[in-house]
């Protein structure tokens, strides 16, 4: 009821009140049309004529006639390659040869018709490649034969983004491997388009939503051999948004009226690849292999399928490993009082000395005193002024705890490996391999009912899992990706006039990470003695807590899945009506998404502290007041004294949230050369809130809270009641009287969201002739996708809850003990009541008023068909963003040197505006961005044995501060205060970028240009094919940076930038001094620097991948297909950016990693029949 509530409160509710005939949808349907006009020789419209569509692969035929003005349209078409027939009386019938339509082309077929008898045909060529001629949106298609033959590294379609102008293949955005399924190795991009953040591009699959909304990438990759074409579309008519980047449109393929499939092995190891520039090169394997099958679904006697059902199967599997070398530091035999490892403590003491001096681990090894480097006994009398030294650093086995001694044996198992250990050396080394499983799977059934209805399912999925060694022998990490996406689309022709496509889909992502012992916990948890409430978890898990032992390993378990990392449901639906010369499409939808994860993790730390040297020892140099020195981390374990414990149980739930929309799309034939398209669009985003009702009494639930910082309240969601009555957390302490600056929320929600997102869409397209077209447009596209998900749980665990119940700084002098076994007592499995209001609390807090961003966005171009295979257009595309995301530190003070900020706090001189707060993480939408550029491609379609894609950009990108969300995306605002001091270039501003994709077939051999007629000649030389992708662009904008409060007004991240004092250019830059280093400077203390910005760039990239085929034909139409490809082939290393941190002068202005790979080889052999 809340959902709905809120879309009735939309201003467009007349609108979508009038789809309601209709599943809700957003019509991003992935199709195509065939639009024309039919005239005889004189010019004269030719009513009623008759058009038959077909396609050439499955015969299916769709029919239509003109009405009185001769045009006709066939919209939502399946991509492919079509023939059309044309006849009236008293013409002579026109066919036009086979012609191919792409993914969300609009291709015009005008047609003029001679007097004549309507038997006789006359056949037309077809032009060829189309030019856009009814459209101003912008976009390049990458069409089957470019897909599959050119080189990708890992087999990811996303490198062929980049292949489409206005692409900038430069990551910001938090594209993390660890939610998205990428094979491991691979090559993966996550482009800008059209200077947009990364995370504004929609991605759909044959017209389903295929969004991660976590991080805003795709859900499911389509298997490379399943994808029958794709586009990137940007600037786009009514139809599309809730993005403002580009929409990735990937139509996958069907079956056909004959039986088509293919079979795959590809194979990478390191025996053919070239060092790595920085480091040494491992041992690893990558195998991908698989299928397709794709033909009409027939039962022999029963059921004939072909004109009418078809199905088409793929499916890929991936096995991947690479070598490691972790090194891990294990207790001795000597430490634990043994003779032998792993035999009983036979000796009477632990030995923790390092010669004469001080103790394994200390601090000074060169003391000539043994009071820095002392070892203390605890277990004595826990004072402050009574605990004895362990003479000589021995530890009497009989003050070890035995469960800590058993613990240590199960967890290592082994002897260490590695000799002539020393104190600050490893002694252990786990060389077990990471090893990656994927299953890419799809199945698609077409099913045509006459010429009218048209109704297609596929379900695809993808299950990756990696499994590696954790940082000790048994410990083992785990992170499984399941991913599907399935739904059901059908097209009705309801008349010559209007046809109606409904469509769902379902998109969902989890994530199942997890450290766990490949033995089990269950012996663990009994030989430590770990009580139940330290240990059990939502869910029913039970879980060996993290053991801190300072200095030498971590030794526990985590187990943190995501049932549903990224769940959307999508309804949608759009009516098309010709009505004269106007084509209307209208249409509308719901998108819900859902967030679901667990958060099951538990610690204790034993460090130094209840081992150490204290003020009051015997023996002591530490000055009263002051804390340890020294200590042994080990030795606390031994001993069983712990220091500090964090447990956090709690599942998160967002409450549905999602996307309504609405469109309606006036395709305008103005003239017969002159259309004019008129749209508008609203997107109203409904944000979905922290926890549920369900959930209301439990760590994750509604009653929680965030500050706002326009007016300096902290808005409690829920309110809960008092903690006398529930007893725990979340709940008010106390009286219940809110403090000051505390109120509730009206309306029970964190988040309004935005209402006004209307988007009008104008467009323009002109056809000088034939084979040239002048197009324009202007639109304003909202972008409802960027981080809907991720940061509404932002505010988890805030007061009046608790996020991770904490003991700190246990077992110091003058505190009872606590052991590690249940350090919680009986209360451990809830939360404790939370303290008074605490103002203290830093989190990513989010702006309650925070509002979608938006761009303005225009367009001016031509479009000339060049050839019959080639296509060259130019566009200047041009953007304006508004309510762009900026985060960071708000409520920070003023600078000023002297005190520390903590001091001016306290004495009210910091000059924040809300004092009685700390300075805060907070995302707010005042933030605004420009982009302009001139983009160029060059199209060729693949003809004759050879094809390419070229696409340049020149362009500017800038923005005020900050290129993506959290302040964690780009960089950093150096004054929260003064956005125009940030404002500079884009952290994905690429000024040049060149692409190329080439598919050539060599000229030799038979059916080709050069032909000997010499059969063995003609085995030798025929039958290559060589393919290259080719990127060269400018280098990626850095920022100089200092790190520290230097400007001492609070900030917490490394914000400032350095001081300019000269000329950073550098003439001959290398990895070891890549800018001139001497140039800049560490500000004066309570100032900011005086550098802009991304003032300085990093290396320029020229990278060529190639691959050569060897085609043999083996029977009819099989044929066996030999690669060799190479990444990187001229093994030219790019260096990446360099450390720029101002107050690390070690590494300063050095280059330590590189963009991209060293130069790979693999080898595959792929079957095709």
């Amino acid at each position: 009821m809340r959902i709905t509530h809120q879309i009735l409160r939309a201003p467009v509710f007349s609108l979508i009140l009038f789809l309601l005939t209709l599943p809700a949808a957003h019509a991003q349907i992935s199709s195509a049309a065939v639009n024309g006009t039919v005239r005889d020789q004189a010019g004269a419209a030719i009513p009623n004529a008759a058009i038959i569509l077909r396609n050439t692969a499955t015969s299916v035929e769709r029919t239509t006639t003109a009405n009185q003005g001769g045009n006709y349209s066939f919209p939502s078409v399946t991509p492919g390659r079509y023939t059309l027939t044309v006849s009236a009386p008293s013409f002579q019938t026109e066919q036009v040869s086979a012609f191919d339509v792409a993914v969300d082309q609009v291709i015009a077929m005008n047609s003029t018709l001679r007097p004549g008898d309507v038997k006789v045909a006359v056949t037309v060529e077809a032009e060829g490649v189309q030019i856009e001629s009814s459209t101003s949106q912008l976009g390049t298609v990458m069409e089957q034969k470019k897909v599959q033959d050119l080189p990708l590294n890992g087999r990811n379609f996303t490198q062929l983004l980049t292949l489409t102008p206005g692409a900038t293949p430069v990551t910001v955005g938090q594209a993390s491997s660890s939610t998205t399924a990428i094979t491991a190795g691979s090559a993966y991009s996550f482009p800008s388009i059209n200077g947009q953040p990364n995370r504004s591009t929609l991605y759909l699959v044959d017209g389903m939503n295929d969004n991660n909304a976590w991080f805003n990438s795709y859900a499911v990759s389509p298997v490379i051999d399943a994808i029958q074409e794709f586009k990137v579309n940007s600037h786009n008519d009514a139809q599309y948004g809730q993005v403002t980047g580009g929409v990735v449109n990937v139509a996958t393929k069907s079956g056909t009226n004959a039986y088509h499939g293919s079979a795959w092995d590809y194979i990478r190891n390191n025996a053919f690849d070239a060092q790595p520039y920085f480091s040494a090169l491992s041992n690893y394997h990558l195998n991908q292999f698989g299928g397709t099958f794709g033909g009409p679904l027939s039962i022999p006697r029963l059921y004939d399928g072909h004109n009418k059902t078809f199905v088409f199967l793929s499916y890929e599997g991936t096995r991947y490993s690479k070598g490691n070398g972790i090194y891990f530091l294990q207790p001795t035999a000597a430490q634990l009082g043994e003779s032998t490892w792993g035999g009983p403590q036979n000796l009477a003491f632990g030995d923790f000395s390092t010669g004469t001096t001080g103790v394994q681990g200390c601090s000074d090894k060169t003391a000539t005193s043994t009071a820095k480097c002392q070892l203390y006994n605890p277990t004595i009398a826990n004072t402050a002024s009574n605990r004895p030294a362990f003479v000589g650093n021995q530890i009497p086995v009989s003050k070890m705890d035995p469960r800590s001694v058993a613990v240590i044996h199960k967890i290592f198992s082994a002897p260490v490996t590695i000799p002539n250990f020393a104190p600050t050396q490893y002694n252990g080394v786990i060389t077990t391999p990471t090893r990656q499983t994927s299953h890419n799977y799809s199945a698609r059934l077409d099913q045509h009912i006459g010429d009218r209805d048209f109704i297609f399912f596929r379900y695809s999925g993808i299950k990756l899992t990696t499994t590696s060694p954790a940082n000790l022998p048994h410990l083992i990490s785990l992170n499984a990706i399941p991913s599907e996406q399935y739904g059901v689309s059908w097209l009705h022709v309801l008349n010559a006039k209007t046809s109606i496509q409904v469509q769902y889909g379902r998109t969902h992502v989890g994530q199942q990470g997890s450290t766990l012992y490949d033995f089990g916990n269950s012996d663990l948890l009994g030989t430590f003695g770990i009580d139940p409430s330290f240990s059990s978890y939502v869910g029913s898990v039970s879980l060996f807590p993290s053991l801190n032992v300072s200095g030498y390993f971590n030794a526990g378990e985590s187990n943190s899945p995501a049932k549903n990392l990224s769940s959307i449901h999508e309804w949608k639906g759009q009516v098309i009506h010709t009505l004269g010369r106007h084509q209307i499409t209208w249409g509308g939808g719901w998108d819900q998404v859902n967030f679901e994860q667990y958060q099951r993790n538990g610690s204790v730390t034993f460090n130094g502290a209840s081992t150490g040297n204290f003020a009051g020892n015997p023996g002591s140099t530490v000055a009263s007041g002051q804390s340890t020195q020294s200590g042994n981390g080990l030795a606390s374990f031994l001993l069983n004294y712990p220091s500090n414990f964090n447990f956090r149980n709690v599942l998160i739930t967002e409450r549905p949230g999602g996307i309504a929309s609405a469109f309606v799309q006036d395709s305008f034939k103005v003239t017969p050369t002159l259309t004019m398209n008129i749209g508008v669009r609203y997107d109203r985003g409904v944000i979905p809130q922290y926890g549920t009702d369900a959930t209301i009494g439990q760590q994750g639930s509604p009653e929680t809270g965030t500050f706002d910082f326009n007016t300096g309240q902290y808005i409690v969601q829920k309110l809960p009641p008092l903690c006398s009555v529930r007893g725990h957390a979340p709940c008010l302490p106390g009286t219940g009287a809110l403090p000051p600056n505390v109120v509730v929320s009206s309306n029970g929600k964190l988040y309004k969201g935005t209402k006004t997102n209307v988007g009008p869409r104008f467009g323009l397209a002109y056809s000088v002739n034939s084979k040239l077209a002048l197009r324009a447009g202007f639109g304003i596209n909202y972008d409802n996708w960027s981080a809907i998900v991720q940061f509404p749980q932002n505010p988890q665990g805030s007061w009046p809850d608790i996020g991770t119940r904490a003991l700190d700084n246990t077992n110091t002098p003058g505190t009872n003990y606590t052991s590690a076994q249940n350090p919680f007592g009986s209360s451990s499995g809830s939360q404790p009541a939370p303290t008074p209001f605490d103002a203290t609390n830093v989190n990513y807090f989010v702006d309650p008023n925070i509002k979608n961003p938006y761009s303005e966005q225009w367009n001016l171009g031509i479009q000339q068909q060049l050839d019959n295979s080639t296509v060259f257009s130019l566009n200047y595309v041009g953007s304006q963003g508004h309510r762009t995301d900026i985060g960071g530190y708000t409520n920070i003070g003023q600078p000023g040197p002297g005190t520390s900020f903590a001091a001016r706090r306290a004495a009210g001189t910091a000059g924040q505006p809300f004092p009685y707060t700390v300075p805060n993480r907070w995302d707010t939408s005042n933030g605004n961005s420009s982009y302009n550029g001139l983009q160029a491609s060059l199209l060729r379609q693949f003809r004759n044995g050879f094809g390419y894609t070229v696409a340049y950009t020149w362009s500017k990108s800038m923005d005020s501060g900050q290129s993506g969300w959290f302040g964690v995306e780009g960089s950093q605002l150096q004054n929260r205060y003064d956005l125009r001091g940030s404002r500079s270039v884009s952290a994905y501003d690429i000024p040049h970028m060149l692409a190329v994709g080439l598919n050539g077939d060599l000229p030799f051999g038979k059916g080709r240009r050069y032909y000997t007629g010499n059969r063995f000649a003609d085995f030798v030389l025929g039958g290559w094919q060589l393919n290259m992708i080719f990127t060269a662009r400018s280098g990626q904008p850095y920022s100089v940076t200092a790190a520290g409060d230097i400007a001492n007004v609070g900030n917490g991240s490394t914000y400032e930038r350095a001081n300019l004092v000269g000329d950073p250019g550098l003439e001959n830059a290398s990895a070891a001094k890549w800018f001139n280093t001497a140039a800049f400077a560490i500000p004066a203390s309570g100032t900011y620097g005086n550098s802009s910005r991304n003032m300085l760039r990093s290396q320029q990239l020229w990278n060529l991948d190639t691959s050569v085929f060897r085609n043999f034909p083996l029977y009819r139409e099989m044929q066996l297909n030999l690669r060799v490809e190479s990444f990187n082939v001229a093994n030219h290393p790019t260096l990446s950016t360099p450390n720029a941190t101002i107050t690390t002068p070690s590494s300063f202005g050095t280059v330590t990693s590189v963009v991209g790979n060293q130069r790979l080889m693999q080898f595959a052999a792929k079957i095709n029949f």
